[in-house]
C-alpha cells in the first residue's frame, strides 16, 4: 500500500497544481506557495485543462476549488482516484470551498479528498495543511469500487453516520405514556412519609386512630350516628 505523493517531500521539491476559475484566487494561492519556497506551481482555470497536464506529468499535490469549470471537485476526485489513473491516483488533493456544508464534506471525503479547507485561506493555514500532509503516514488502499481510498476514512465516516443516526433516533423517540388512572407504584421499603418503613407507618396510623377515638375526635366504627327527630310543622298545626 503506497503513501501519497506529498508524504515526506520537502517544500523545495514540491510540484503543486492549483485549479481555480478565479484569477484572483490563483494569484493569492501562488503567492502563498512561493513564500513557502515551493519548487513549482502550475495554475489551471478548469479541471479539464488540469487533467490533460497532470496525466503527462503528475504533481505532488493538487489544490482545487470545489466548483472549477464544468467538472466539479467531486468528479475530479473520482477520476483522479481511479485505479487506471496510476500514478496520478496517489496524488493528495486539498479541496477549497466557501460553503463547507456537511453534505459537501461527506461527499468530498468519501471520494478521496485528503483535506478540506474553507475559503478565504490564510498563509498560516496553507502552510499548516501542507505540513500536515508531509507528515501524514496514512496509506492509499483499493476500495470495493476499484478506486483508491485513504486508509481509515471509510470506517470513520461509517462510525460518524451511526452516531448521528442514534442521536436522531433518541431525539425523536417519545417516552412511554402511562394510562390514565394507573396506580403509582410504591416501593415496599418506603412508607407514607417517604422515610419510615411500611410496617412502622401502619402501626403509627393505628395508634393515632385509637387515641383519636378515646378523645372523642373520631366515632367508633360500630357506633351509629343518631339524628335528632324533627317534627314537621304541619303536624303541630293539625293537632292544635
Amino acid at each position: 500500500m503506497p503513501h501519497h505523493a506529498t508524504y515526506a517531500v520537502p517544500n523545495e521539491l514540491l510540484d503543486v497544481a492549483v485549479i481555480d476559475d478565479s484569477k484572483t484566487m490563483q494569484g493569492i494561492i501562488r503567492s502563498m506557495l512561493n513564500a513557502m519556497k515551493v519548487r513549482r506551481v502550475r495554475l489551471f482555470d478548469s479541471t479539464e485543462a488540469a487533467l490533460h497536464s497532470m496525466l503527462h506529468e503528475p504533481p505532488n499535490l493538487i489544490i482545487s476549488d470545489w466548483k472549477a469549470g464544468l467538472v466539479s471537485g467531486h468528479q475530479l476526485l473520482r477520476m483522479v482516484r481511479a485505479r487506471f489513473m496510476e500514478p496520478l491516483c496517489y496524488v493528495p488533493v486539498i479541496i477549497l470551498t466557501a460553503t463547507p456544508t456537511r453534505a459537501i464534506i461527506d461527499k468530498a471525503m468519501g471520494a478521496g479528498a485528503n483535506l478540506i479547507v474553507v475559503k478565504p485561506i490564510s498563509p498560516a493555514v496553507m502552510q499548516e495543511r501542507i505540513g500536515w500532509l508531509q507528515r501524514d503516514q496514512r496509506q492509499l488502499v483499493l476500495g470495493p469500487r476499484g478506486a483508491f481510498e485513504i486508509e481509515g476514512v471509510r470506517e470513520t465516516m461509517l462510525a460518524q453516520k451511526e452516531r448521528a443516526a442514534a442521536v436522531r433516533k433518541a431525539a425523536t423517540t417519545k417516552p412511554a405514556r402511562k394510562p390514565d388512572g394507573a396506580p403509582v407504584p410504591v416501593s415496599p421499603q418506603a412508607g407514607g412519609n417517604g422515610n419510615m418503613p411500611a410496617d412502622q407507618w401502619q402501626a403509627f396510623l393505628r395508634t393515632k386512630e385509637q387515641l383519636e377515638r378515646k378523645a372523642g375526635l373520631k366515632p367508633d366504627d360500630g357506633a351509629t350516628a343518631q339524628k335528632p327527630v324533627v317534627k314537621p310543622a304541619w303536624t303541630a298545626l293539625r293537632r292544635g
